[in-house]
């Protein structure tokens, strides 16, 4: 377990180092590559628990929200023989980063007031070019846009806030591909407020949701917890990680 540990320590450092994060996935995926599967889910569990501290264990965590990621940088065949290893060893953190299950609600963005209506008569490449302006106004006016190049510039705009992108993130019904963008994008990933948003949405795939919750404050993990509205999956993620802290 000591070398276990020592492997996950220089794995953190040198993920830490690396500017992007193809880049850190790729290295990710190759070190793990080099362990049998029962030690790369016994790493990776060490990885998720160090997720609340900060410095080189936050970037490494960050990697751990997108499935599609992951599951390119191991490979289609580790990925299936980690996850039965971590079943088999009774590892629940790592299990339910590897089981991707489809969200408790089921629904897709899109415009709903009558406020947001005229947009939709906008073509999809108008509306994708309006999303690079830095206009207040117009980023407003397309939150609520389905399209995930358009989500994405906004996401990108120099001029959107936090309080907008709360706005995606809270939205309810909304697209799971919209969720997942905004979970792994490289800035506001980093917002604690948009990550509890996307957590407590119903839309949110339940595989990002657990993926989240190791850095959220134990008051809202309670609340996560007692949410009737989430998936189950997620509920008993909050409920673990509460038990282990008190």
């Amino acid at each position: 377990m000591k070398d276990l540990e020592e492997f996950v320590h220089k794995l953190l450092s040198d993920l830490s180092a690396l500017p992007e994060e193809k880049m850190r996935l790729d290295l990710l995926g190759k070190r793990l590559s080099h362990l049998a599967p029962e030690n790369s889910a016994r790493a990776i569990d060490l990885i998720y628990r160090k997720g609340q501290e900060a410095g080189p264990a936050k970037k490494a965590t960050a990697l751990l929200v997108n499935p599609d990621g992951l599951k390119s940088a191991l490979g289609s065949e580790r990925y299936r023989l980690i996850y039965l290893a971590s079943i088999e060893l009774g590892l629940k953190k790592v299990s339910r980063l590897f089981t991707d299950l489809p969200p408790l609600k089921k629904g897709l963005s899109g415009y709903e007031t009558e406020e947001e209506a005229p947009m939709e008569l906008i073509s999809l490449g108008e509306r994708r070019a309006l999303s690079k302006r830095p206009v207040k106004e117009v980023i407003d006016r397309l939150l609520s846009d389905p399209d995930l190049m358009v989500i994405g510039n906004i996401l990108n705009n120099p001029r959107t806030t936090e309080k907008e992108v709360l706005k995606v993130a809270s939205k309810r019904p909304n697209s799971p591909a919209i969720l997942k963008l905004v979970a792994g994008h490289r800035k506001w990933s980093k917002r604690y407020d948009v990550m509890k948003a996307i957590a407590l949405n119903p839309y949110t795939p339940p595989r990002v949701s657990v993926a989240l919750l190791e850095g959220l404050m134990t008051q809202d993990l309670k609340a996560i917890a007692d949410d009737k509205t989430l998936h189950p999956q997620v509920k008993e993620a909050a409920k673990d990680i509460v038990k282990e802290r008190e």
